[in-house]
């Protein structure tokens, strides 16, 4: 029995940290695992359309997922992404629960490009990892002519407004912020300096007390 109890003592350890690390596996495996459904609403332009040369696609989708996401997007062609002379937009990343987001992407290179499929790559925003693929069927060409005036369509516009603004809440906040933090420091500098001048003065009536009236 003593022999029993001893060797349960001896391997109490091991035992524990074998329980830890299967509890930590399975915390942070449902993040990675989490299921993602993710829609479809429209495209600018149409998924046929001939586009002119750095003419953003731009793509807009439904996603529900219960953990944060951040949607990329790319563009093939047979089965191969195309990124030369290419481009996207910033990823869109949404809060648990999901919602609708837009991205976008464009090329610009010196022969026309052609795509037969759009990638959507929804991804954990803390570790990079890939949660989910989507892919859809398109014909898109772009062309090497610069961009023609083109009204984008009113999604787009709401969707770049709101970008806009949120840009600049950012800026504001931010400047805010880097004032806020920067007020500590300039009174630290302004009373060092007062502190030295003080000092300065208080030695330089010490020395000229020191000397007495010149003969």
């Amino acid at each position: 029995m003593r022999h029993s109890v001893a060797v349960a003592i001896r391997w109490l350890p091991a035992l524990l940290a074998g329980v830890i690390w299967v509890a930590l596996l399975a915390a942070t495996r449902p993040a990675l695992a989490a299921p993602a459904d993710l829609t479809v609403l429209a495209t600018d332009p149409a998924p046929d359309a001939l586009l002119a040369r750095q003419q953003p696609f731009y793509v807009r989708f439904a996603l529900q997922i219960a953990t944060p996401a951040a949607v990329t997007v790319s563009g093939l062609y047979k089965g191969k992404s195309v990124i030369d002379d290419g481009g996207t937009g910033t990823p869109a990343v949404l809060p648990a629960n999901g919602g609708t987001g837009v991205v976008s992407f464009f090329y610009w290179g010196e022969k026309p490009t052609r795509i037969d499929e759009v990638r959507l790559k929804v991804n954990d925003p803390q570790s990079g990892a890939t949660i989910s693929e989507y892919k859809f069927p398109v014909t898109l060409t772009w062309l090497t002519d610069d961009p023609p005036l083109r009204e984008p369509a009113a999604w787009v516009k709401e969707w770049q407004q709101a970008q806009q603004a949120a840009r600049g809440k950012a800026a504001r906040t931010t400047g805010a912020g880097d004032v806020q933090s920067a007020q500590p420091w300039i009174w630290v500098a302004l009373v060092t300096l007062g502190l030295f001048v003080a000092i300065v003065v208080v030695r330089l009536r010490r020395r000229a007390a020191g000397r007495g009236p010149l003969p």
